[in-house]
This record gives structure tokens, sequence and C-alpha cells, in this order.
């Protein structure tokens, strides 16, 4: 009874929000998205971990569009990977927040007394290059904030007071060796979404007994790593998927 694909962001009016609208399906992933729910219902503060390219931040944006009606305050996306000075984390925050700089007050300050009462979730998404800097700002605004909420994602966890990891696998893939029928290789989550980009590269693509192998080679080959399947099937429509292979 589990969705096997979820639709794009959609406009969410219910609660204030600024998630960026997602103009491609989200594939797979049913029972992460389980255990990540139940894990925030547990925790203030939970890190999704993993390697580059592996999903992290679309797994958080499709789980907060899903629990967005549970913060009466919204859920807001600060995205840290162009900060690179680590006095700058909390800056970023009050810009999406759109809050404003006082001299008398810290912005750690300004930005506790604005959440301190507030059922908000935070996404910090891709902290790895700011790891420290992030980790003292959860700190800092969880331990003074109770209503609030924080969903990170980084490549390595923060390493701070009360936070939950998860980490974030590979989507299925198939073994390149077995023969198999084109039904059931697409029960595979790599191979759903591979077709699923490439149907968005050229409408007339189609996995057949012929391609087949190919398109399980593929999948293989990249580990089943979302960002690197995604680049693979952009490709279909200047190259067969033997040649990709």
């Amino acid at each position: 009874g589990l969705r096997a694909e979820f639709p794009p962001l959609k406009t969410l009016d219910a609660r204030p929000n600024n998630l960026p609208v997602q103009l491609t399906s989200f594939i797979g992933r049913e029972a992460e998205m389980k255990q990540v729910k139940d894990l925030i219902k547990q925790t203030h503060l939970l890190t999704l971990t993993g390697p580059g390219g592996g999903g992290k931040t679309r797994l958080a944006l499709q789980i907060a569009a899903d629990i967005i009606d549970d913060f009466s305050n919204g859920i807001w996306f600060i995205e840290l990977a162009a900060v690179s000075d680590p006095g700058l984390p909390s800056h970023t925050v009050m810009k999406v927040l759109k809050l404003k700089e006082e001299q008398e007050n810290t912005p750690e300050e300004i930005l506790c007394d604005f959440l301190k009462d507030r059922e908000t979730l935070l996404i910090l998404d891709n902290c790895e290059q700011i790891i420290d800097a992030s980790a003292a700002l959860a700190e800092t605004l969880l331990s003074r904030c109770p209503k609030l909420k924080i969903l990170a994602t980084s490549r390595e966890a923060l390493r701070c007071r009360g936070e939950k990891t998860f980490s974030v696998s590979s989507l299925d893939i198939p073994d390149p060796n077995e023969k198999m029928s084109t039904e059931k290789l697409e029960q595979y989550e790599a191979v759903r979404l591979f077709i699923e980009r490439a149907l968005t590269a050229d409408s007339d693509f189609k996995v057949n007994n012929e391609n087949a192998p190919a398109v399980a080679q593929i999948c293989y080959q990249l580990d089943g790593i979302p960002l690197a399947i995604e680049l693979a099937a952009a490709r279909v429509k200047i190259l067969s998927v033997e040649k990709i292979n």
C-alpha cells in the first residue's frame, strides 16, 4: 500500500515556508520517508548524512512538504552550500527569515528571540563546509527555542548535543548478471529513477528486452547514486543506453 512515486512539491500555501518547487517527481524511498518522519517526531535535531549526490536534500524537501501541517509557524529552507565563513550561518538564517540586524544584539540573540515561541522547522542544507559553525548555531537555537526543530543535511554528523542521525543510502539496484523481465527490473528504485529522467529527456524512450541489460548495468555501475543516475539518463537524448553504458 506504500506509494512508489511521489508528486513534485507544489505551492504550499497552508503554512509559511520557502520550500522550492520541484520540477521532477520524487522516486522511491518509501521506507526512508517513514523512518525519517518518525525520527523528527522523537528529536529536535535530525541530520541526514551521506555522500554528495546521494539525495539528502531532495529527501529533506519531500519530507518537509509532507509534514508542513505539523509546524504552525512554517518550514524554512536554508541553503548553506555557498557559505564558507563560519560567522555567516546565522546571518544566512536571518536573511531567509527576513530579520534585520540590530547593533545591541548578536544574530544568534535575534534568532532566538524570534524563534523562541514558534513551532518551526529549519532545514539547514549542506552543513559540511561549516560543520562546527552549523553545530554551534543548532545548539544555541535549540537550547533557547523549545518548539523549534532542525533537519540538517551534511556529509557528516554535526556531533552536537541531542542530535540523531540518519544515513541516506543509495537507491536499490539490480544485479546486472541476473536475467529479469522489464517488469521486475522496474521494481528497483534506481531503474525507476533512470526511466523517469530518461523520459524527461526523450519522451519516446522505452525499456525493452534489448536495452534492459544496459539500463541495469548503468544503475549498477553508478552504485544507485541519484545524481549520477540523473546525469546519465539525461544523455539518452543523444546516445543509446548501450553507448551510455
